[in-house]
Formats: structure tokens, sequence, C-alpha cells
């Protein structure tokens, strides 16, 4: 049965292109998936697949290599709608000079 799961993350996300990395595990696990960067620090997907490839790729984002820059991760089950592979959108981006943007690009190091 498929199923539709909304997740939500605050944290270092942008600094680790974690944009990539979720897309990676969408196509692993087979999950079709809109992913929403509000700003530098949370990200919304909205994600569909079967419930055990669904439950796979939670745990890859919550769990993964990546997890040290997560502090709030939030997965609700939703209404299915739908969705047909993976869509990136950048609903906003902070405006930043290019010292803030090296200043956090070093943080994570």
């Amino acid at each position: 049965m498929m199923k539709h799961i909304n997740i939500f993350m605050k944290g270092h996300l942008n600094d680790v292109d974690f944009n990539f990395y979720s897309q990676t595990g969408a196509y692993k696990y087979n999950i079709q998936a809109v992913y929403k960067n509000g700003d530098s620090i949370h990200v919304d997907i909205e994600a569909e697949g079967k419930e055990d490839d669904l439950n796979s790729y939670i745990e890859y984002l919550k769990e993964g290599p990546l997890k040290k820059h997560i502090y709030l991760f939030r997965a609700e089950e939703s209404e299915f709608v739908g969705i047909d592979g993976f869509k990136s959108l950048k609903i906003h981006k902070e405006n930043k000079s290019i010292f803030k943007k090296l200043k956090n690009i070093l943080s994570v190091f």
C-alpha cells in the first residue's frame, strides 16, 4: 500500500547539501518526493512510497551520516497525492554575504 509522509527537519542542512543527500536516498528507496528548502535551517519533504520503503527512507534521513546536522526531526502521515519523481523547490533563501556563507561552510568542519 502506498503512503504519504510529511517530513520536517531543522538544522545546518544547506551547509552539507542535504538536498542531494535526500534525493540520493529517495532513489535508493524508490521514494517519490518534493523537497522544499524554506531557508538556511529548515527543510520540508513530502515523500510517497510503500510503507517499508518510507520507513527505510526516514531512517536514512534521520540516522544516516548527516544526522549530526539535524537538531529537529518530525515525520507525520498525510493523505496520498501521487507525487511523480523527485522535485526540489527553493521557497526562499536568506540574503547572505559571501563572508557569512564562508563562515557557515567552515563551521561544518
